[in-house]
């Protein structure tokens, strides 16, 4: 029995080291909000449009971002509407990613093999060898990895029907994905708390990345 105990121990010890528990990811956050000074900001009725004229509003993804900005605006008090010429506010949004940092860095690692004996090896009795401890190195292996890092952004803009800017809330974070699709939605829900509102300098946060839930 103890023969068979200690190996599924190491085996269950490499199935947490390597990776099979779950692990939830953390995003360094800024967050930089201002609203435009002697003005009462108040949620009203809106549309969304693109901000600049490198995004596309027919884009699908552009859509996807959207609706979720649109639910987040509706709970907060404001009410889309369809016509943009009878909207209170038009919200301009923008999002996008650029390079910011590029390394390579250089490391090694010893060359190591590894097994495990269920049982005693032929020949080995009378013999000082455990049958449990079964480790092999062989000097070592040097590695090279580039490491690129990006700012991912978001920018939210609202304007009066005289084109006045009332507030502006800009979101980044900056790391090695690209994965706008998974990093915006977060981007998003940051800037939640602080839309209508003055930071009077960055504020830095850490988000959590949310798992989708399965249907």
């Amino acid at each position: 029995m103890k023969k068979i105990f200690l190996p599924l121990m190491i085996l269950a010890t490499l199935l947490i080291t390597t990776g099979c528990s779950p692990i939830t990811s953390k995003y360094r956050v800024t967050v930089d909000a201002i609203t435009a000074p002697n003005t009462t900001v108040a949620p009203g009725s809106y549309s969304i449009k693109a901000l600049g004229n490198d995004t596309d509003t027919n884009d699908l993804r552009f859509q996807e971002h959207a609706e979720r900005l649109t639910k987040i605006l509706n709970s907060k008090g404001y009410t889309q509407v369809a016509n943009g010429y009878i909207a209170n506010q038009t919200i301009y949004f923008d999002y996008g990613i650029e390079k910011v940092k590029e390394e390579v860095q250089t490391y090694s690692e010893p060359d190591i093999s590894f097994g495990i004996s269920w049982g005693f090896p032929y020949g080995y009795y009378g013999r000082h060898y455990h049958p449990y401890n079964n480790f092999w190195y062989g000097g070592h292996t040097t590695y090279r990895r580039t490491y690129a890092y990006y700012n991912r952004y978001i920018t939210l803009l609202a304007k009066n029907s005289l084109n006045k800017e009332l507030w502006r809330v800009d979101v980044s974070s900056i790391g090695e994905s690209k994965n706008l699709r998974k990093i915006v939605p977060m981007l998003l829900e940051a800037a939640e708390e602080y839309i209508g509102t003055n930071t009077k300098e960055p504020v830095k946060i850490i988000m959590k990345e949310k798992k989708d839930k399965k249907e």
